[in-house]
C-alpha cells in the first residue's frame, strides 16, 4: 500500500484548495493512504469558505500512521496564532508551511512514503524562521545532501536543469565537467529508476547560439560541455547522451520525438519550452533524493487564493507521478 504525505504548504495560498479538489476529484475505493501535514482548524476554515465538506477527512496521530488503512487522513500541526488571510505572505503561515516541511520529509523517510509539496511562499517562509531560498534546498538540507536533481515534468517534454536560480551572467561560470556529468548522471538514473525507460536518450543543450559556432560565440561547448557529454556516454551501458546542440532547434517536434528528456544549462532555457507545451499540468520532481518528491509546477496564486478558482491539474499529476516513482523504484537502481 502505497503512502502519500502532502504538505498544505502557504495556506494564505492555493495549496488546501489543491487539495480539497483533489480529495474531492478522487472515486471512493483508493488504495492509496493520503496524510495531509498541515493545520486543521485552518484547513476546515478554507473549506468552509470554498464550500467543501471535510467530514470524511479523518485526523490521526503521527502513532496512529502504521495501523491506518487506504484513504484521506489528517495530520494536525496546531498554530494557535495563525490567521487565514488569503492572499498575504504572513510570519505564522511560514512557520506552519517550514514545520509542515519537516515533519513530512521526516515521516516519508520513516515510512518510505512519497512527499507531494503544495506551493509555498518564500517570504513567507522566512518571516517564519526558516531561511531557505526553497523547497529543494530546505528538504535537501533535511535529507543531508546536496546532490539532487530539478526536472520539469510536462509528459510531452521534460527538462532537467545544470544550473537552476542563477543569473545569467553568472551561469557561464558555474559550469564544469564535474557538475555536467554529475547531474546528467542522476537524469540518466531517474529516467531508468523513477521512469522506467530503458535506454534512455538524452539531448544535451548548448550554451551559446549556435552551439557556440566553432568559437565563434563562445567556448564552452568545445571546453566543458562536449567533454562532459562524451564522459557520460562513456560511462553508460545503456541509453545515449546527444549535444552539445542548439537549444534552438532541441525543443522541435523532430526532436521531441526521439528524446526522453532534456540536460539544460540555465532555468529559462528548459522552463521556456516547458511551459509553452504543458503551462498548468507540469510536475516538480527532486531526483536523486531517498525519497520521492513532487509538487506542482506553480507558486502559492496569492492573487487567487480563496476564490476557488484555482488549476489542480498540476497537483493531481503531481500525485499520481509520485505513485508511479514509489512503484518503480521497487526495482534495483542501475547506477553510472
Amino acid at each position: 500500500m502505497s503512502r502519500i504525505f502532502i504538505t498544505s504548504g502557504d495556506v494564505n495560498g492555493i495549496g488546501n484548495e489543491l487539495i480539497l479538489k483533489f480529495f474531492h476529484s478522487l472515486t471512493r475505493g483508493t488504495d492509496v493512504t493520503y496524510i495531509v501535514i498541515g493545520c486543521r482548524r485552518i484547513f476546515d476554515e478554507t473549506a468552509g469558505l470554498l464550500n467543501f465538506k471535510t467530514d470524511d477527512i479523518q485526523t490521526i496521530s503521527e502513532e496512529q500512521i502504521e495501523g491506518i488503512n487506504s484513504g484521506f487522513y489528517f495530520l494536525d500541526i496546531p498554530a494557535p496564532g495563525l490567521k487565514l488571510d488569503v492572499g498575504h505572505a504572513e510570519k505564522e503561515a511560514g512557520k506552519l508551511s517550514g514545520e509542515a516541511i519537516k515533519t513530512g520529509v521526516g515521516l516519508a523517510v520513516k515510512y518510505g512514503g512519497a512527499l507531494v509539496t503544495c506551493p509555498i511562499n518564500k517570504y513567507s517562509l522566512h518571516l517564519g524562521g526558516f531561511n531557505y531560498p526553497g523547497h529543494t534546498e530546505f528538504i535537501a538540507e533535511l535529507l543531508h545532501t546536496d546532490d539532487y536533481l530539478m526536472i520539469l515534468d510536462g509528459g510531452k517534454i521534460k527538462v532537467a536543469l545544470v544550473t537552476t536560480h542563477l543569473a545569467i551572467k553568472d551561469v557561464p561560470a558555474a559550469l564544469n565537467i564535474p557538475s555536467i556529468v554529475n547531474k546528467g548522471s542522476l537524469l540518466y538514473n531517474s529516467l531508468k529508476q523513477d521512469y522506467g525507460i530503458n535506454s534512455p536518450r538524452i539531448s544535451v543543450c548548448s550554451l551559446n547560439p549556435h552551439a557556440g559556432d566553432s568559437g565563434l560565440f563562445g567556448d564552452e561547448e568545445d571546453k566543458i560541455i562536449k567533454p562532459a557529454v562524451d564522459k557520460l556516454n562513456g560511462m553508460i551501458k545503456e541509453g545515449h547522451f546527444t549535444g552539445p546542440m542548439p537549444s534552438d532547434t532541441l525543443f522541435t517536434e523532430n526532436f521531441l520525438a526521439k528524446t526522453d528528456a532534456y540536460l539544460v544549462m540555465y532555468h529559462d532555457q528548459g522552463l521556456i519550452p516547458l511551459k509553452l507545451l504543458s503551462f498548468g499540468s507540469a510536475v516538480n520532481f527532486t531526483a536523486g533524493l531517498k525519497i520521492v518528491r513532487t509538487s506542482p509546477d506553480h507558486g502559492t496564486a496569492y492573487d487567487i487564493a480563496g476564490k476557488g478558482i484555482a488549476d489542480f491539474r498540476s497537483f493531481k499529476n503531481a500525485v499520481e507521478k509520485a505513485k508511479i516513482f514509489l512503484k518503480n523504484r521497487s526495482s534495483i537502481l542501475p547506477e553510472l
